[in-house]
């Protein structure tokens, strides 16, 4: 049973394929793409392309991409890192030079390289079957027609509005100088020609030419990336992180992302009978908690650029350390903890196909908007992933040259027996791993449809916006006064908040079971999940 007081959506099902994403336009793009004969694939750049246009504060193609693709053929899960890399002027010297004590969170100097076009590109050459111009398509369309302005977008332009200066942002978000209303037409002209060249010349185009020429003119004076910086990149195909938890195989994505914390999480919570304990009792809310505290306190020592930092995942993974771990753990007494330092606006989505491959991917632009820089008659909104780098030379996320910034953004597939089971990803800073290990042990340890499991209570640890205290416990207020006063009695500083509260992340998922699709969509946002 759900908590009473607030509408339950019913769980999408499909036997033929299933989009979950966090924008209907989105959704049913890919939907029509998988119809049309494309792989989960092809339908994952028309999803990613839609939500550039339809939620251009959390994702596009000034961003990065992080995605898991299961190969049903070869019965393999693979990563691949659509990253770029910070520009070759950042350097700790040139911070101090420019009177700066850290990376800007908005402006030139918060870019680095952005890496989802050539992921797109990468992503189609080994599992795509359409031409890229076809999938860009729908959002041309909408770019160029325009779609109605959701309530989280106009918002979002609202707050964002206060802080940027940018007049490229300015005329395209605020024409006239006025906020789009919910439901008023919002067009972008320049994204639906840069996004048409790009499906007519190639992902090149956006490293080596025109675009690459304007978004180097536009960092040329403040930021860090130079126009050798972006004819350099290239994504990387990998291996993802996995852990087995009670009979079935949990993937993430590697560092440089904070995939490793939520397996962590996962290796502490199997030492316990978690689905003996009663759903969001104080106790079952202790021990999800305070497993999160000790992996997110192993990530924020360990996780960086792993090509130049060695990360010690074998020996973070094992269920020996593990077992040593928990003995931390006090069934009775909160542990101090202090969090990283999340901000930001993200995407994620899950697909599967006919054929039975699955895709999970998250993208974001990191904080609202980014950068807040959209270099001329380009439409793209350059994201500020450089800004999560610190300052500290001894540390191993220190601000410098070519480097991969400390990722929050995650996405998971859990297989059992070779085969995918569930497939999930949400929006949420460093709250993601969080997320992730709340819904995940719902659906594997309380036997909960992916709408429900969504759907749930859940809390976040630690701040969310720079300025809030880092030992606050955000809790969903469904969860009720019992628990929320035992958990203040274990001595958490307990903050209740609203019953779908944006912070709590913006959750997509799809279940398969016995050739069933069963999608959901989170309700914190503006997601749907079709299937056919």
């Amino acid at each position: 049973m759900l908590e009473i007081g607030y509408a339950h959506r019913p769980v999408a099902l499909g036997r033929g394929g299933m989009v979950a994403s966090a924008h209907p336009f989105a959704s049913l793009a890919g939907v029509e793409a998988l119809k049309a004969g494309g792989t989960a694939a092809d339908a994952a750049v028309a999803v990613n392309a839609v939500l550039a246009v339809t939620q251009p504060y959390c994702c596009g193609v000034g961003g990065d991409f992080f995605c898991l693709y299961y190969d049903a053929r070869s019965r393999r899960v693979h990563f691949l890192n659509g990253a770029g890399r910070s520009g070759s002027r950042a350097t700790l010297d040139e911070l101090g030079r420019r009177n700066l004590r850290q990376v800007p969170r908005i402006g030139p100097a918060s870019v680095s390289v952005p890496g989802c076009v050539r992921a797109w590109g990468m992503l189609l050459e080994r599992f795509g079957t359409r031409p890229l111009g076809d999938l860009l398509a729908p959002a041309i369309h909408y770019a160029e027609a325009g779609f109605p302005s959701t309530h989280l977008v106009s918002q979002a332009t609202a707050e964002r509005l206060k802080v940027t200066e940018d007049a490229e942002w300015r005329r395209i978000f605020v024409p006239d100088g006025r906020v789009p209303a919910t439901g008023e037409l919002l067009r972008q002209p320049d994204l639906a020609l840069t996004l048409r060249a790009l499906g007519e010349d190639g992902p090149d185009l956006f490293y080596r030419g025109k675009i690459a020429e304007a978004m180097a003119a536009r960092l040329d004076a403040e930021g860090f990336v130079t126009a050798e910086d972006l004819a350099a990149h290239s994504g990387e195909w990998g291996e993802p992180l996995a852990t087995d938890y009670r009979g079935f195989t949990v993937y993430q994505t590697p560092p440089p992302t904070q995939g490793l914390a939520a397996l962590l999480a996962l290796n502490l919570l199997e030492g316990f009978d978690l689905g003996r304990l009663a759903l969001h009792s104080a106790e079952h809310l202790h021990l999800l908690v305070e497993m999160i505290k000790l992996a997110y306190a192993d990530r924020d020592r360990w996780i960086a650029d792993p090509s130049q930092w060695r990360v010690p995942v074998a020996g973070l993974l094992a269920k020996d350390y593990a077992r040593e771990r928990r003995k931390a753990f006090d069934p009775k007494k909160a542990q101090t903890y202090a969090s990283g330092d999340p901000s930001g606006d993200t995407t994620g989505f899950v697909i599967t196909d006919r054929h039975g491959n699955m895709i999970s991917v998250i993208q974001s632009l990191y904080a609202s908007f980014g950068s807040g820089v959209v270099p001329e008659a380009t439409g793209v909104v350059l994201h500020s992933r450089g800004a999560y780098f610190n300052t500290d030379p001894a540390h191993p996320n220190c601000f410098g040259p070519r480097k991969w910034p400390f990722h929050t953004l995650i996405a998971s597939i859990v297989t059992r027996d070779g085969r995918p089971v569930l497939g999930f990803s949400t929006r949420g800073a460093d709250g993601q791993a969080q997320f992730h290990v709340q819904v995940v042990t719902n659906v594997l340890d309380f036997g909960m449809e992916i709408q429900e499991a969504i759907e749930r209570s859940r809390f976040l640890m630690g701040r969310f916006m720079p300025g809030q205290a880092q030992e606050v416990l955000k809790v969903e207020g469904r969860v009720g006064r019992r628990a929320l006063g035992g958990l203040a009695r274990r001595g958490h500083r307990v903050e209740a908040v609203g019953e779908f509260y944006d912070q709590m992340g913006h959750a997509q998922g799809i279940v398969v079971r016995d050739g069933t699709l069963m999608g959901g969509a989170d309700p914190r946002g503006d997601g749907v999940a079709l299937g056919y």
